[in-house]
């Protein structure tokens, strides 16, 4: 009885060490893909923070313009609008955070802190 126990442990390890290699393999290869794809990453970290400054400053520009008066004419034209609220949305709503997340200032610091990380963990 004590025979068979042991194979079955002995089975068992076997089929643990497997996948553990297997595991491992699968880990090397992505870190060999984020090592890769790092400079990309980068690179769209900051056309991100590029382009979340544009939309602030369009933002500001769009709120600073008057709006331009409109002639009589077309005013008369128009049908009035009975609804107070239009039937579409000029914003999205803000997502609302789950409890304990803090907002992420500074993207690409964060991107390279990852890859830091990972670096150090690797040593």
């Amino acid at each position: 009885m004590t025979f068979v126990i042991d194979i079955a442990i002995l089975v068992l390890l076997v089929g643990t060490l497997t996948y553990a290699w297997v595991v491992d393999r699968r880990v090397r290869s992505l870190m060999r893909v984020l090592r890769d794809m790092e400079p990309m990453i980068g690179n769209f970290s900051e056309a991100v923070d590029r382009s979340e400054s544009t939309v602030s400053v369009l933002r500001s520009l769009g709120q600073q313009a008057e709006p331009k008066p409109r002639p009589q004419r077309e005013r008369e034209r128009e049908p009035e609008m009975t609804r107070a609220e239009p039937s579409f949305r000029t914003s999205r709503e803000r997502p609302t955070r789950p409890a304990g997340a803090t907002k992420a200032s500074g993207k690409s610091e964060l991107v390279r802190g990852f890859f830091e990380t990972v670096r150090q963990r690797e040593a």
